[in-house]
């Protein structure tokens, strides 16, 4: 009879299996909502927004006037966009492979007993802490032709500085140092990750086998982050690409000669200063699908690989 009682109050094991399950299930949604609720609102609804913009002629001021595909067909046949969008991929592969590489060498020495290593990792949080606004400011004094850092060092050497943010030839490359140096941080945090999750006793084994350190780092390092460095890539691929607007507007306005206009930058303009919201929505829109197919190749690389090991 006791136990029969007791069979009766407690619950049986796979119901209460499926209530810590819905437990689990409403604490998850619970944490998630918050985030996914802004992701929706600034990332789905204006995406939706632009959209429906890009069919519209629209200056802020008067009603909009639906337009059809004229904003679609003109971007195609803008020269300037074009322009805008080869400076975009000239910033990508300008920077990304430097940074890639970069991140990985700061991440090596962080992660290694040596002098510098707790240097690297004080430095390496600066960028993260200034605001880009901040950052642009810092780094065009730093290219100031007659006061910044670079030319009084030069001169200390008797050579002449440059006008780095109005040369036509080196504006772009002056972009993608701070561009670089920007993105390095988050970068080196990943490779740190990926290095600390090496099982020591393969460097063991290595040194055993009489493999110094380079040989370890090429051996057993580098190939051993390969799927961080496919994450990093396609991160600053996504980065160079789209992420370029802050810099350019503060530092060179776009200029010299267009030289530094890239794609987002072009549509802030033509938005904010032509007041062409439904041309400039169209823009927009042209980007993010550059940026999505730029997504699904990396993914599809990303796959390739992992199957290939």
């Amino acid at each position: 009879m006791t136990h029969t009682l007791q069979a009766a109050r407690t619950p049986s094991s796979p119901a209460r299996r499926a209530r810590g399950r819905r437990g689990d299930a409403l604490a998850a949604t619970l944490f998630i909502a918050p985030g996914l609720f802004a992701f929706v609102l600034f990332v789905i609804v204006p995406a939706i927004g632009g959209l429906a913009l890009s069919f519209f002629d629209w200056n802020l001021f008067s009603a909009p006037t639906f337009v059809g595909m004229k904003n679609v067909t003109r971007l195609f046949g803008d020269p300037y966009m074009w322009h805008s969008a080869l400076v975009s991929v000239l910033f990508v592969v300008m920077g990304v492979i430097p940074t890639v590489l970069g991140g990985f060498v700061l991440g090596v020495i962080a992660s290694a007993q040596v002098p510098a290593a707790g240097v690297i990792r004080t430095l390496y949080f600066a960028p993260m802490v200034a605001s880009s606004a901040v950052a642009a400011v810092l780094w065009s004094s730093i290219y100031n032709q007659r006061s910044g850092l670079i030319n009084q060092l030069l001169a200390t050497v008797g050579i002449e500085g440059p006008n780095w943010l109005s040369d036509p030839m080196l504006a772009r490359p002056a972009l993608v140092v701070v561009l670089i140096w920007s993105s390095l941080p988050i970068v080196t945090i990943l490779y740190i990750a990926a290095i600390q999750k090496i099982p020591e006793d393969l460097f063991d084994a290595a040194a055993l086998d009489g493999a110094g350190r380079w040989r370890k780092l090429w051996s057993i390092t580098w190939p051993s982050v390969t799927p961080t460095t496919m994450v990093v890539a396609i991160l600053m691929l996504l980065t160079f690409l789209s992420g370029t607007l802050e810099y350019a507007l503060l530092m060179t306005d776009g200029g010299p000669l267009g030289e530094t206009t890239s794609l987002a930058l072009y549509s802030y303009k033509i938005a904010f200063e032509r007041r062409d919201i439904g041309y400039a929505s169209a823009l927009a829109m042209f980007q993010l699908v550059l940026i999505v197919v730029v997504f699904l190749i990396g993914r599809a690389v990303m796959k390739g690989t992992r199957s290939a090991r």
